[in-house]
C-alpha cells in the first residue's frame, strides 16, 4: 500500500518551469554541481535476467544487486524476462509464482527496481512455434501474475506488455494472432491484451510497447483520431494515453532502427510522447547509427531512461572505448543539481521559513514515476527532534535541459538551530525511509548518504 501522508501546516507555491517568478530576497546559498558518477533509482543502465519455466531454481540474489550498486555501472535497474513456454496450454504452477515473489522480494532487499516482461518464446525460428499462447491462455496468465504485479509494485519500474511473439516483442505472432496484423479485428485482440496489462499494473506504472505505431493505432482506434503525443496537461494521469510508453529494443542498429520507425511521424511522435512517458531499451546490431555522437543525440531526442549494459557488445563495448559510454552514465534518465537557494532570514517560530530553489536537469529525461518531495529540518544539536514537511511539487516536470524554479515552505515549531535538507524518496511506504530509494542530487557536500536527504543549508530559527 502507499503511504498515506499525514497533514501538515506547510503551504507550498510552486512555479510551473516555463514561467520564473520574481527571486525573493532573503540569504542566497550557492551549489557547484559534481561530475561524480553514483547510483539513483529508476535511472541508468540494467542488467536483464531470464527465467524459464524449464529452470525453477535460478532467481534474483539481494546481495548481488545491492554490490552492484557500487559497481561501475552504478546498476539500480534490472530487466526480469519471465518464459512461460512449457505453460501455453496449462496454468502457471505455484512454484513458478513463488519464484516471481522471491525475485520481488530480492530486488527490494537489494535495493533495485525491475522493468518485467512475459513472454512464451526466446526464438523466432519456425521450427518453434506457436511463438504464443491462445487468447484464452494468455489472459488466464495474465490473470494468474497480476496479484504479485499488484503486491509488488513498489520496486516495479515498468512492464513491457509483452506476451505476443517472440520474446513478447509483438512481431512474431500467432496462434490466433497475425504478424503484420492491419485488420481492425487482427488490432483489436491486440488491444485487448495491452488493455489488460494496463488493468493488471497499478496506476502509477506505466506499460511499454516496442514500437511507436502500435500506440499511435490504439490511440486512433480508441477515439484520438490525429494519435497525438501528450502535452504537459495529459501527462502522468491515469489514462492508457498517458501510461503507455516504448521500449525499442533495437537501438540506433540502422537507419529506422531494424523496424522500429516507419517513417518521421513515428519518429516526431516518440520524441513528443516520451517526455512524459519511459523510454529504454538495447540495441541488436552494429550499423553506421551506432556511432557515439548519433546515439547521444538519439537518446537525448527520446528520452532515455534506461538501457541494457550487456545488448549488444559490439556497440556498447565500442561506447566504452570511446567514451561515450561514460557520457551516457552520467545524462541517461535525470540528473538534478541545484544551482542556488534563497532561505528566508531570521526565521521565527509560526512563521513561514521558504527555501527559494533554483534546480536544473542535465540529464536526458526527467523522473518518471510518482515522487515524494520533502522539506526536513533536523535539531543541530538534537537530530532526534525532526520535522517533516510534505511539499505539492511534482519532479516529474523537472523536464531536461530547463532550469526549474520552486519554493519549499513550512512553518517552524520550535525554536534552535537546524540542518535544512530536501529529500526526495520513493511514496511507497515500504520504500521511503529507505536512502537507496532517494534521489541524490548532482551537488558536492550535499548528500547524506546514511538518510538519503540533500543537505541545503543551516538556519537558525528564532
Amino acid at each position: 500500500m502507499k503511504r498515506l501522508l499525514p497533514l501538515t501546516l506547510c503551504v507550498v507555491l510552486f512555479a510551473a518551469c516555463n514561467t520564473n517568478p520574481p527571486e525573493p530576497k532573503g540569504t542566497t546559498v550557492t551549489f557547484t554541481e559534481t561530475d561524480e558518477l553514483f547510483p539513483n533509482p529508476e535511472r541508468g543502465l540494467f542488467s536483464q535476467s531470464y527465467f524459464t519455466s524449464a529452470d525453477l531454481t535460478s532467481h534474483a540474489n539481494a546481495t548481488v544487486i545491492n554490490s552492484l550498486r557500487s559497481s561501475a555501472n552504478y546498476l539500480t535497474l534490472y530487466l526480469h524476462s519471465y518464459y512461460l513456454t512449457d505453460y501455453m496450454e496449462s496454468d502457471i504452477p505455484q512454484e513458478f509464482l513463488d519464484r516471481l515473489e522471491t525475485n520481488m522480494n530480492a530486488l527490494r532487499e537489494g535495493g533495485g527496481k525491475v522493468v518485467l516482461r512475459f513472454s512464451y518464446k526466446f526464438s523466432m525460428d519456425t521450427k518453434d512455434k506457436p511463438f504464443n499462447a491462445t487468447p484464452e491462455w494468455i489472459h488466464k496468465h495474465m490473470d494468474q501474475v497480476a496479484p504479485y504485479i499488484q503486491k509488488h509494485a513498489d520496486v516495479i519500474y515498468c512492464v513491457q506488455c509483452g506476451w505476443l511473439g517472440s520474446w513478447g516483442e509483438w512481431y512474431y505472432t500467432d496462434n490466433g494472432y497475425r504478424m503484420n496484423a492491419t485488420k481492425q479485428e487482427d488490432l483489436e485482440m491486440r488491444w485487448e491484451v495491452l488493455e489488460h496489462m494496463l488493468r493488471v499494473v497499478p496506476e502509477d506504472r506505466q506499460v511499454g510497447l516496442r514500437i511507436p505505431a502500435y500506440k499511435r493505432n490504439y490511440l486512433k482506434m480508441r477515439g484520438d483520431s490525429l494519435s497525438t503525443p501528450l502535452t504537459a496537461e495529459e501527462a502522468h494521469k491515469p489514462t492508457a494515453k498517458a501510461r503507455i510508453c516504448g521500449h525499442n529494443d533495437c537501438f540506433v542498429s540502422s537507419s529506422n532502427d531494424v523496424g522500429t520507425y516507419s517513417g518521421a511521424q513515428d519518429r516526431d511522435f516518440w520524441a513528443e510522447d516520451s517526455k512524459y512517458t519511459i523510454m529504454g531499451g538495447e540495441t541488436c546490431e552494429k550499423a553506421y547509427q551506432s556511432n557515439g555522437e548519433n546515439a547521444l543525440s538519439e537518446m537525448k531526442k527520446f528520452h532515455w531512461s534506461y538501457l541494457n549494459r550487456d545488448y549488444r557488445e559490439s556497440v556498447t563495448g565500442m561506447w566504452r572505448s570511446d567514451g561515450t559510454m561514460d557520457i551516457i552514465l552520467h545524462r541517461i534518465g535525470y540528473r538534478l543539481a541545484l544551482d542556488k537557494i534563497i532561505v528566508t532570514p531570521k526565521p521565527a517560530v509560526g512563521q513561514k521559513l521558504d527555501v527559494y530553489c533554483v534546480l536544473h536537469n542535465s540529464g536526458f529525461a526527467a523522473p518518471m514515476n510518482p515522487r515524494d518531495v520533502e522539506l526536513i529540518l533536523v535539531n543541530a544539536n538534537d537530530p532526534t527532534k525532526k520535522f517533516v514537511y510534505q511539499q505539492d511539487v511534482d519532479p516529474r516536470f523537472w523536464l531536461p535541459e530547463e532550469e526549474h524554479r520552486f519554493t519549499l515552505t513550512c512553518t517552524p515549531e520550535q525554536a534552535g538551530q537546524y540542518k535544512v535538507y530536501l529529500n526526495l524518496p520513493d511514496p511507497y511506504e515500504s520504500l521511503h525511509n529507505d536512502p537507496r530509494y532517494s534521489i541524490r542530487l548532482a551537488n558536492e557536500n550535499c548528500w547524506d548518504e546514511t538518510t538519503g536527504y540533500n543537505y541545503l543549508t543551516t538556519v537558525t530559527v528564532e
